[in-house]
């Protein structure tokens, strides 16, 4: 999977059938500088948003990452799953994830675990992003709200088996 800068990919992998480009692009490129402010803060430069594409495939989910040490916030733009095959199916809606989550610290790692999250769906390309620039909003509030020490300690999964 490749990941394609915000700027060098095709909305129209998330949004097929995307007619008012420019809107939604302000407003993605909104959320893109919050998710870039937390990055800052953090220590670490982040990606900003990119686009999470298989080559010759006609979709791609949109995300950004900001990341210290073992704490990730993240935000997601996915298409809709049929829920009985778990295949992609054309939107809408749109769903828009966020998720805090830090790195699993048991003797057997298992990937991540989240410590917050939120999401919802949204009918229209315009009303998706509107959903992006206030998931980096709650990321900003949140990843700037406590120490990053703090996340590690809300993990309930800590040094499971």
């Amino acid at each position: 999977m490749a990941a394609i800068p915000l700027v060098e990919g095709d909305l129209r992998w998330v949004f097929p059938d995307l007619v008012e480009v420019e809107a939604v692009l302000t407003v993605l490129r909104l959320a893109e500088a919050r998710v870039e402010r937390l990055a800052g803060r953090l220590g670490r430069p982040g990606a900003g948003l990119v686009f999470d594409h298989l080559p010759g495939a006609p979709y791609a989910g949109l995300s950004a990452l900001a990341e210290f040490e073992e704490v990730a916030f993240h935000v997601h733009v996915s298409l809709p799953r049929d829920p009985h095959r778990n295949v992609l199916r054309p939107p809408p809606p749109w769903q828009v994830e966020g998720e805090i989550s830090v790195r699993c610290d048991a003797i057997r790692d298992c990937g991540r675990h989240e410590i917050e999250s939120v999401g919802s769906a949204h009918d229209t390309p315009l009303d998706a992003a509107d959903g992006v620039l206030t998931v980096a909003g709650w990321l900003l509030d949140r990843g700037t709200a406590q120490p990053h020490a703090s996340w590690r300690k809300r993990d309930v999964l800590s040094r499971h088996r």
